[in-house]
């Protein structure tokens, strides 16, 4: 797999405040962000533990403790769903 490579800078101010290591801080923002863009549906579950640095039961326990849904219809979507069932 092709790897791509992300750099920004912060303040040190924010590490100290946070009082983690660039490493830490990394990890979290991996983590963050991998937790956001499956909340928005943007990335599968696999993909968003991928970009987490997890494997996909890692990843589960990171859904359920900042509490976003492992599945998350719009009641639009699951009526459609249920409706396939009933056929």
């Amino acid at each position: 797999m092709a790897m791509a490579s992300v750099q920004f800078e912060i303040p040190e101010e924010i590490l100290y405040a946070l009082n983690e290591s660039i490493t830490e801080f990394t990890l979290q923002m991996r983590l963050f962000t991998a937790l956001h863009l499956f909340k928005k549906h943007k990335l599968s579950l696999g993909k968003a533990a991928n970009l987490a640095g997890m494997d996909k039961d890692q990843f589960m326990i990171e859904l359920d403790r900042s509490e976003i849904p492992l599945i998350d219809y719009d009641p639009l979507e699951l009526e459609e769903e249920l409706a396939r069932f009933e056929k």
